[in-house]
């Protein structure tokens, strides 16, 4: 497999799990199966009591769109990932239509305080540690731009920093989006396993979590590295059938937390690795904080299986609805490794 196959399945897969889960977002399992009358399997317009209510099937929301943005500022800067660079990410993205529906809390507050806004404490007064800010936010973007690597772990661990810490400076979003970034450029080399793979998201997180406690915010909560352990002993244990999902929901979690969202993504491809659709689909009918659980499952997986593994039809829709040109920015990123 070429790496401009991964490339793409990494783009495509991200995309497509955002836009699939936009529509059971917020529910549970079961509350996904009464909606939509079984297994969600394909894209579905958004039911108007989601975030993504008004758009049509296929669309993304802030998931993928905060990824794509980033990833296409970060090219017109050569892929240099600053914290400069970073910060006019986040301010692109804020220009962009998807920011009023869809910023979450910890993102939004961090663009207003880029553009000048004063931003009050969220309870009125500097509370001694809020983890109401150790949210999946910084990690949700994260397959995306762990491309610019070039599947060099140490580089996708270390961007992952510097990008985190613009939103989400804290050392449980940071382990989190450490996980994913390092597990993405681990799934690009051609020798990677599932099992590779898995172990290099804890490696990330466990860097994260020391680089985080070092340089940014410790905050309380559940350590994500343990989590991730945790999930991945579920899932490897797991028959694939809805148990699995029911026991990740309710022993991991799959909402917002960063220490519940990406523990869950490692224990979802330790269960459903084995095919990327699968995979992205457990994401979507898991519950909870869906379309970001299932864009980093695909984001990771499209990388590790390339974009023959997924239907031919998540790129075509995905690009039709979303004026997106994913072969143009996967040529873009194979660009510099030739500068």
């Amino acid at each position: 497999m070429n790496q401009k196959s991964k490339l793409l399945g990494c783009l495509v897969g991200a995309a497509a799990g955002d836009a699939l889960g936009a529509a059971t977002e917020m529910r549970t399992r079961l509350q996904i199966e009464e909606k939509f009358e079984g297994y969600v399997r394909d894209f579905i317009a958004p039911p108007d009591d989601t975030f993504a209510r008004g758009s049509r099937a296929g669309k993304v929301t802030d998931d993928f769109s905060l990824a794509y943005v980033s990833l296409l500022t970060l090219l017109d800067h050569h892929g240099d990932v600053t914290e400069d660079t970073a910060k006019q990410a986040l301010i692109q993205w804020s220009h962009t239509a998807y920011f009023e529906q869809y910023a979450g809390p910890t993102t939004r507050s961090a663009i207003k305080r880029l553009l000048g806004f004063d931003v009050p404490p969220t309870h009125g007064f500097n509370l001694v540690n809020d983890n109401s800010k150790a949210t999946n936010g910084a990690a949700m973007k994260m397959a995306p731009l762990a491309l610019l690597s070039h599947g060099n772990i140490e580089k996708a661990i270390k961007d992952a920093c510097v990008i985190s810490c613009v939103s989400h400076d804290n050392q449980l979003s940071i382990s989190a989006a450490c996980a994913v970034a390092a597990a993405t450029a681990e799934a690009l080399h051609p020798d990677a396993s599932l099992e590779t793979l898995l172990q290099a998201g804890l490696e990330g997180a466990r860097y994260g979590e020391a680089w985080g406690m070092k340089h940014a915010k410790t905050l309380a909560g559940p350590s994500v590295v343990k989590r991730i352990e945790w999930a991945i002993q579920l899932g490897q244990q797991a028959k694939l059938n809805l148990s699995i999902l029911d026991d990740l929901a309710d022993l991991i979690g799959a909402g917002l937390p960063a220490s519940e969202a990406i523990p869950c993504v490692f224990g979802i491809i330790a269960a459903f690795g084995d095919s990327i659709e699968e995979a992205i689909l457990a994401g979507v009918n898991i519950g909870n904080d869906t379309d970001t659980i299932a864009t980093m499952v695909g984001g990771i997986l499209g990388a590790y299986y390339g974009i023959e593994a997924l239907p031919p039809h998540y790129q075509t829709l995905i690009e039709q609805e979303n004026a997106y040109d994913f072969n143009a920015t996967v040529e873009r990123i194979e660009a510099l490794t030739h500068a």
